[in-house]
């Protein structure tokens, strides 16, 4: 987790559940920045050069190496982890071996004869609209169903663009399953893996087989008992006009004010380079 959670937000709280993390870790995620979907092995941080680019690990933040002209951290975040490896039960699927099977026929890439992903009935057609998913086949009004209130609202187009707002309305009218499938099979579009997960799911429970995994939450098998902190950092280097990731593995409450001191630091050799402008 890079972000504070939207307490708002189910699965947002769901996995900070999971994570079993402490107030003061949880804390650190409101001083990252606003963007923090970079980091070593992911995109041009793959791990693939070699030299002073190379992605690296540090254990601990003892590890940190000092700021000066060859070392110039200009980026960072703070990260909540679990350790956890994907259950070998539901190959982190989490779901029961019925619900599995399901999943597995959408496609039916072994040939079965079971394959469904274009013969899908109306109780996944409600599933998918109430999913807010199907919208090309709904014609030209916008429709969300709400959950909680069991209620449905329409986008008023009537008023200018920025004054537009979602009103109650009645239940729409459905596509057909002949319409949906139709639309499935000619290719332009399809559904994706969103809508695979919703039909699987509405057919499960219609079936009375939906369940979760016996052997797992959610598809993991946690390796540790508690959420740990680590630190990623972007390094350059001026002079090899190069830069690396650098993850600090292991953060504890007591590193906190110590770590915070070396980030202001960066944030002021940062600063003083331009405060001559």
């Amino acid at each position: 987790m890079r972000e504070l959670p939207n307490r708002r937000d189910e699965s947002d709280m769901k996995e900070l559940e999971k994570l079993k993390a402490e107030k003061w870790q949880i804390d650190l995620l409101a001083k990252n920045p606003e963007y923090v979907w970079w980091g070593n092995y992911e995109d041009y941080m793959s791990g693939k050069d070699s030299g002073w680019r190379e992605p690296t690990e540090l254990d601990n933040p003892d590890e940190l190496w000092g700021l000066d002209d060859y070392n110039e951290v200009v980026n960072f975040y703070f990260e909540l982890k679990r350790k956890h490896h994907d259950c070998p039960h539901c190959e982190g699927d989490g779901v029961n071996k019925e619900t599995r099977q399901l999943s597995e026929d959408w496609y039916d890439f072994e040939k079965t004869g079971r394959r469904w992903c274009n013969d899908i009935g109306e109780v996944e057609v409600e599933a998918l609209i109430k999913g807010g998913r199907l919208t090309d086949l709904m014609g030209e009004n916008w429709y969300r169903y709400e959950k909680e209130q069991d209620q449905w609202k329409v986008l008023d187009r009537t008023l200018p663009f920025a004054q537009r707002e979602w009103v109650n309305c009645d239940q729409p009218t459905y596509p057909t399953p002949e319409v949906v499938n139709d639309w499935s099979r000619g290719g332009r579009m399809g559904h994706d893996a969103i809508n695979r997960w919703i039909c699987v799911e509405a057919r499960a429970k219609h079936l009375g087989v939906y369940g979760d995994c016996e052997h797992c939450e959610s598809g993991t098998i946690y390796d540790e008992d508690f959420a740990t902190v680590g630190l990623q950092l972007w390094y350059l280097h001026p002079r090899k006009g190069a830069s690396r990731g650098v993850y600090v593995k292991n953060i504890t409450e007591k590193d906190i004010p110590k770590v915070i001191e070396y980030l202001k630091g960066a944030a002021e050799r940062n600063a003083n380079r331009f405060s001559k402008l």
